[in-house]
């Protein structure tokens, strides 16, 4: 199974405009690097059902093995994108490895996509955890895909599912059905979600 790293950058309004105009260049150079499978990236436009109105972005990046992913942190390349960023972040970066399924093949990218982060005390509700999801993709209608978080810690489950709207995001999960599962998926654990607009 492949290997997904998802990453928040603490980048201020200030830095915002620097930040977005080297993005295509960044994301290039990594999708050149030998050891990594592709990369994506796009702003946060919405996080736990409410509109972001400072800027949030975040960036994925998928490998083959863990071996691959350490090889482009410790690269000569990485370093230096790194000093980069610390020199005008507000913060170190938020960042998740996770073992996701196998990337769909010929799935067409939709408008947003939701990424959708549950942390569990106790990693035997794992199982209970993922038929939840399922039963709430299930009511709405929607091909899925995620994967589990990897190393030491807490253990933390990702899911995404594509949209074509926020206003269909929305009203789909006001219907009863999808509601009710909504709240039951949420009562599972500690959830993060947010809403982006990958480029």
């Amino acid at each position: 199974m492949p290997y997904m790293t998802v990453i928040i950058p603490q980048v201020t309004n200030e830095h915002k405009d620097a930040f977005l105009g080297s993005w295509g260049t960044i994301s290039k150079e990594m999708k050149d690097l030998p050891f990594v499978l592709g990369v994506s990236g796009g702003q946060i436009v919405a996080q736990d059902g409410a509109l972001v109105t400072d800027f949030k972005f975040l960036q994925t990046m998928a490998f083959a093995t863990l071996e691959d992913a350490k090889a482009l942190k410790t690269s000569e390349w990485a370093q230096a994108q790194k000093a980069k960023y610390e020199a005008t972040a507000a913060g170190p970066p938020l960042v998740g490895m996770f073992k996701v399924a196998d990337f769909p093949k010929g799935a067409a990218p939709k408008a947003f996509t939701q990424f959708s982060r549950i942390t569990i005390s106790d990693e035997s509700k794992h199982e209970e955890v993922r038929k939840a999801w399922e039963e709430l993709m299930g009511i709405l209608g929607k091909e899925s895909w995620g994967g589990v978080s990897v190393g030491e810690g807490e253990h933390v489950g990702l899911g995404l599912v594509g949209w074509d709207s926020l206003e269909e995001a929305g009203a789909a999960m006001k219907e009863p059905k999808a509601a009710a599962a909504w709240t039951k998926y949420h009562s599972l654990g500690s959830c993060k979600d947010v809403m982006v607009k990958l480029e």
